[in-house]
């Protein structure tokens, strides 16, 4: 065989090896070790990898991450070793906590995570959905000493290998003084309430752009505007988008008016309900039609298969034309959706990916090529 042959055999299998690696979901070791294979995961603590060789069990201080559809989740040492979703990686990076937490954990407050120079800084989420001001909470003390895990009880303590510093601050705002400090200009926007603690990715990554180049985050914030109001647009009609500033009201969950300030200085209220489409910051809103009945929902993805969630039922769906909307739960009708590309299918079935991860499975679907 000539060499020619052997190289062009060579890049066959590892073409081909690729594709298989990129097919499955995998775990990375703390030694660097990387291993595919049906990943199951049971608690924000540990998880199982099963494939060819059995089915090895990993604790998160054992692992660097893991990758399952198309979410990463990263061992991270909050108070113990645990699996966070990394939202964000950058300077300034951003973590939630899995679904799976509140049920194996004492005295549970739900909390999101930054990290900024081996310092993270822990963000309980129910205290700034309330909106309270600036200063307003610090973190709990009465943390637990020991969590249940099904019918095991897992000691929970620091552990020995080098972790970020935990911040002694729950209060959005408070986070990016002390990231930012007061005289930034991001963080004088926050503190003026342009932007509340849903556009928390928005301002992750706004920061990090500042960071890195301060004229193209100079075109993407207004210091202008006025307290309490976001940069935003409303489309009234087809071919009819008047750009302007939006009155903030906490977390945006919609009220019977939206109060507007045109970029030429007029102010007039709109009925969210009379609106095609409106947006706050980076939160798109639509108006659709489901089962006959006029619905304003809010975006969460864009793409192939959008994802859009009514705020006051809590209820989120998916569409591909705007037409049919499938209601995303147990009954896993939505599924239908993913059909048209087998092998996304295929792996979402064969991994056995629940409906509470369905953020994951859109965007594996949407970044995954028709072939």
């Amino acid at each position: 065989m000539n060499t020619v042959s052997l190289k062009i055999i060579t890049l066959i299998i590892l073409l081909f090896n690729i594709t298989i690696c990129v097919s499955q979901d995998y775990l990375v070791t703390k030694d660097k070790d990387t291993i595919y294979g049906n990943i199951e995961w049971k608690s924000n603590l540990f998880v199982y990898v099963k494939n060819e060789d059995g089915k090895q069990k990993f604790r998160a201080d054992q692992v660097d991450f893991f990758q399952r559809g198309a979410f990463k989740f990263v061992s991270v040492d909050t108070k113990f070793p645990e699996f966070l979703l990394e939202v964000k990686k950058g300077e300034i990076s951003y973590y939630l906590e899995s679904h799976l937490k509140s049920r194996f954990t004492i005295d549970y407050e739900k909390k999101v995570f930054l990290k900024y120079k081996d310092k993270l800084y822990p963000i309980t989420v129910k205290s700034n959905l309330k909106n309270k001001g600036f200063l307003s909470n610090n973190l709990n003390s009465n943390t637990t000493d020991k969590h249940s895990v099904g019918d095991v009880d897992v000691s929970l303590k620091q552990s020995n290998t080098e972790e970020p510093f935990v911040s002694q601050s729950s209060n959005f705002k408070w986070t990016f003084h002390q990231i930012l400090g007061k005289e930034n200009t991001l963080y004088k926007l926050i503190k003026k309430n342009n932007y509340t603690f849903e556009d928390i990715e928005l301002l992750i990554d706004l920061a990090n752009i500042s960071f890195k180049n301060q004229t193209e985050f100079k075109h993407l914030i207004d210091t202008t505007l006025k307290k309490g109001y976001a940069q935003g647009y409303l489309i009234r009609k087809k071919n009819d988008t008047i750009f302007g500033s939006i009155k903030m009201n906490g977390r945006f969950i919609l009220s019977d008016k939206i109060n507007f300030i045109s970029k030429n200085g007029t102010e007039s209220n709109f009925n969210p309900k009379d609106l095609i489409e409106f947006k706050i910051n980076d939160r798109t809103y639509k108006n659709v039609l489901i089962k006959n009945k006029k619905q304003v929902l809010v975006q969460l993805i864009d793409g192939e298969i959008s994802m859009y969630r009514d705020l006051k039922k809590g209820q989120s769906y998916l569409t591909k034309d705007f037409n049919e909307f499938y209601d995303v739960d147990k009954k896993e009708k939505y599924l239908e959706l993913f059909k048209d590309k087998p092998d996304v299918y295929k792996r979402i079935i064969d991994n056995e990916y629940r409906y509470f991860e369905i953020k994951s499975i859109v965007k594996l679907y949407n970044n995954t090529h028709k072939i």
